[in-house]
């Protein structure tokens, strides 16, 4: 008998249990790192406004769909679902429905007011938390979360977590807001959030310095990780010589074994976010040479094309799970083919910062 491959199959509609949308890639911030911007400053011109409609929500989540999946996990790489104004109806639609459903919520927490945060709170199901991203303090938040006002998070937090809701606050360290840990921290406590995340950001590329500039491009200040950073930077040698970096990886993939997909904005399906992001990033061309931008966008072309129409309204979750394509790929795309973003996410490697070494610390603060 052939000795079965270490690279299995992608699971099954029948296993899934989790999908992560992306409901809007709108958002009111400018964090520096993220891609729907350049540095902070001019926004990405690779990058459409597109926001899902309740309909939208109701044909992707027909009853087989909701009857399968565990949970449900707002979030995505450009947008924040508080910019959706149907966001609110999704949540009072689908809650009712499967009881047991676990829902997430990823926001910078500084839009809507005190009553919709209430009502959010009192629409969702028993098991959910929304994720407020806390990156310091009411002088050191908006160094980062660029275009967000603290003391607006902070009421909204509040508001949720009286009338019931769940609420984590995620602090990302840098070396601007360090020195806050252990106030907010006490913060978080004394607010009665129910957990206080600690992370460090994977998204310092090239070098640990990461520019920050306005909007007619004057550069305003600089992000740099904290002291005590562990992590293991992509230098610029690394990726200047990516094809050695990658070719030796073995890729194992984490949504393969979470059993998850994500849906982006504009209501394709793909494996991660991470995948679904690379058509609508700008690499920063100071960091990252043009030929890796161009493998990393053709890899990206050819994935699509064996893929075939992925779209979550009028293929279906279900059908586009199952079909020959989706399940047949993944191999090719992890062996020979070696995909260079799946081999930066979910490479077995000491050398590159992949998402996961972002996570130092999640403390119950119910205790």
């Amino acid at each position: 008998m052939a000795n079965k491959s270490k690279y299995c199959a992608m699971f099954k509609f029948n296993e899934l249990r989790t999908i992560h949308l992306e409901i809007t890639n709108n958002c009111q911030a400018s964090c520096p790192m993220c891609a729907r911007n350049f540095h902070g400053g001019q926004d990405n011109p690779l990058l459409k406004i597109n926001n899902w409609t309740l309909k939208d929500f109701q044909d992707i989540f027909t009853p087989e769909v909701v009857a399968q999946v565990q949970g449900i996990y707002f979030c995505g790489n450009f947008g924040d679902p508080l910019l959706n104004n149907d966001f609110l109806e999704m949540i009072k639609w689908i809650a009712p429905q499967n009881p047991h459903l676990v829902i997430s919520i990823h926001t910078n927490g500084g839009l809507r007011n005190t009553a919709w945060w209430e009502e959010l709170a009192r629409s969702l199901p028993q098991n959910h938390m929304v994720v407020f991203g806390l990156d310091g303090l009411e002088d050191t938040l908006s160094l980062y979360r660029v275009g967000v006002n603290y003391n607006k998070v902070i009421q909204n937090a509040q508001a949720f977590i009286n009338a019931g809701g769940r609420a984590e606050w995620a602090f990302i360290k840098f070396k601007h807001n360090e020195h806050q840990e252990q106030e907010a921290r006490r913060i978080a406590k004394e607010l009665n959030f129910t957990v206080f995340t600690l992370k460090n950001s994977s998204r310092f590329l090239g070098e640990p310095k990461y520019r920050v500039i306005n909007k007619v491009g004057d550069t305003t200040h600089y992000i740099e990780p904290p002291a005590d950073n562990k992590m293991h930077f992509i230098s610029k040698e690394m990726i200047n010589n990516y094809k050695t970096t990658v070719m030796p990886l073995e890729i194992k993939c984490k949504v393969q074994n979470d059993k998850e997909i994500y849906i982006d904005a504009y209501k394709n399906i793909m494996p991660c976010c991470w995948l679904a992001s690379i058509p609508y990033t700008q690499y920063d061309y100071d960091n990252v040479n043009e030929s890796l931008r161009y493998e990393i966008k053709r890899q990206h072309s050819e994935l699509v094309a064996d893929l075939g129409d992925t779209s979550a309204v009028t293929v279906g979750v279900k059908n586009v799970i199952d079909s020959d394509e989706w399940q047949s790929v993944w191999e090719t795309y992890w062996t020979t083919k070696k995909l260079i973003m799946c081999a930066r996410i979910c490479g077995q490697s000491v050398e590159i910062s992949r998402p996961g070494d972002q996570f130092l610390e999640r403390q119950n603060l119910d205790s």
